[in-house]
């Protein structure tokens, strides 16, 4: 059983199969948080914590009482699922550059219209669709 909050911490890391390092950069905690924890933890680190691993349950990290992971019916309806930043960043920068491709095509498109006199390709080659 875990006595500390360093304890805990480093048990739910290790369940989550993450290392320490990446455990911080996911929470935007500083290198090296987890393992220069003495006592307990700042309610500003819980809060990045808890919004990184929403299926932590707090309380067990800081007390030992519980289990690990929040129940089913403890998360707030509504919240929808769970993603990464990174993961969210990703789909950020994702859309973004779909976003300039699709101004990139139709700029492309409309130069082709101008230098083909509105004719598109296929129908100046006489194919048809």
């Amino acid at each position: 059983m875990c006595k500390t909050v360093k304890e805990r911490l480093a048990a739910f890391i290790e369940f989550k199969g993450l290392s320490k390092n990446k455990f911080e950069q996911m929470c935007g905690l500083s290198r090296r948080y987890a393992s220069n924890i003495s006592r307990s933890i700042q309610p500003d680190k819980i809060e990045k914590i808890s919004l990184a691993f929403p299926d932590l349950n707090t309380g067990w990290l800081l007390t030992g009482e519980g289990g690990m992971l929040k129940d089913a019916g403890e998360s707030p309806e509504g919240q929808g699922v769970y993603v990464p930043q990174e993961l969210a960043q990703m789909f950020t920068n994702m859309t973004e550059a779909a976003r300039i491709q699709e101004e990139n095509v139709a700029r492309l498109t409309k130069m082709v219209d101008r230098l083909t006199g509105g004719e598109s390709a296929q129908a100046k080659k006489g194919i048809t669709g």
